[in-house]
């Protein structure tokens, strides 16, 4: 038992030092989306000649 409570401490202690990672991950991720939708947007509105 107590065998199994120290493996579940590392492993919870593991996962919870990802976190920040993930958060970094998903926080840039989508901030490289959004700004390559943008400019798809204004590449496009450029090309066809018209904004909305």
């Amino acid at each position: 038992m107590k065998r199994n409570l120290i493996i579940g401490s590392i492993l919870n202690g593991w996962l919870i030092s990802l976190f920040p990672l993930i958060a970094k991950i998903a926080i840039f991720t989508g901030l490289a989306l959004y700004l390559f939708n943008a400019y798809d947007e204004y590449d496009y509105q450029l090309r066809t000649g018209g904004h909305k």
